[in-house]
């Protein structure tokens, strides 16, 4: 069980063979600063694409970082593009999203020629270590997918309750998050949230103990549910949190942040390869631990 993130860290520094990450638009010096720390600390290799001579200056305040290696491209774009194809033809291991637009990041992802499409759509899994929560709590989508319909909250699920089957948590307790907890035609993601609770009960989910929907006081509190008249097996135990568009993730991942004093990490699921899109506001440990959990899934 993971209880913080410096637990997937050590877990990747573990690893035999943990390869190498490429990112894209790395003449930046957050990127620098995260390239040099993952070699500094033996996690990973880095291959920066961006504007060389930005990156060798930036890298003069890093002497020790080792295992770094520079391709020149200064075009935002084609950074994107030659970073993307070093991890889609098995020169790297996880493709990094540096100082480029997100669109063209995305984009890159999704190239049918260089890129890393699949059939599955693409969201973005949080976790998040929170002070006085005894483990990990994950999260999806507060990234990526704006308003998802029933099909694709079940497509979210599929992508991210496997990963935490990897991470050892065989039996994840997910949250399915709405207002209330009585099902009504006027609150759709009520209704969502009842339907995705009946596909598991008939086996159409990974496995998991799939509840909703749930208030998030339910899901935080059991001393909530008790006082609502809830029997529940994942209020307060929670391990992952389904929401049903990206402002109520957004507002709920930003707000463990500044008002919950907790740190997270973040991965794109439903890629052929791993692939982290931080923001980039994000702490070094923040993009440090998103680098070891996309090593340990790659």
């Amino acid at each position: 069980m993971y209880r913080n993130l410096d637990d997937i860290v050590q877990k990747a520094l573990k690893l035999e063979n943990s390869g190498t990450i490429a990112i894209c638009g790395a003449d930046d010096d957050t990127m620098v600063h995260l390239a040099a720390e993952a070699s500094s600390i033996g996690l990973c290799d880095s291959i920066l694409v961006g504007d060389e001579a930005k990156i060798r200056e930036l890298l003069k305040k890093y002497p020790k970082a080792e295992g770094i290696r520079i391709i020149d491209e200064k075009d935002r774009v084609n950074s994107c593009k030659r970073a993307v194809k070093l991890v889609s033809s098995d020169q790297a291991q996880v493709f990094v999203k540096g100082n480029v637009n997100t669109s063209d990041f995305l984009r890159a992802v999704l190239d049918k020629e260089v890129g890393l499409r699949t059939s599955r759509k693409l969201n973005v899994l949080t976790c998040y270590e929170i002070p006085g929560w005894e483990r990990l709590l994950f999260m999806a989508d507060g990234g990526m997918i704006v308003a998802p319909d029933l099909e694709t909250k079940a497509d979210i699920l599929y992508n991210c309750i496997p990963i935490l089957h990897r991470m050892g948590i065989r039996q994840p307790k997910v949250a399915i998050l709405a207002a209330n907890e009585k099902v009504s035609s006027s609150m759709p993601a009520t209704v969502d949230a009842d339907e995705l609770v009946k596909m598991a009960e008939r086996g159409e989910l990974p496995e998991g103990i799939y509840e909703g929907p749930m208030a998030l006081d339910v899901i935080l509190r059991k001393e909530a549910a008790k006082k609502k008249g809830i029997e529940s097996r994942v209020s307060g135990e929670a391990d992952f949190i389904l929401v049903s568009s990206i402002e109520t993730g957004n507002c709920l991942g930003k707000s463990i942040g500044y008002f919950g004093k907790g740190v997270m990490a973040g991965i794109v699921t439903g890629a052929a390869k791993p692939v982290i899109m931080a923001s980039r506001a994000a702490t070094l440990k923040s993009k440090l631990a998103s680098v070891a959990w996309a090593l340990l899934g790659q």
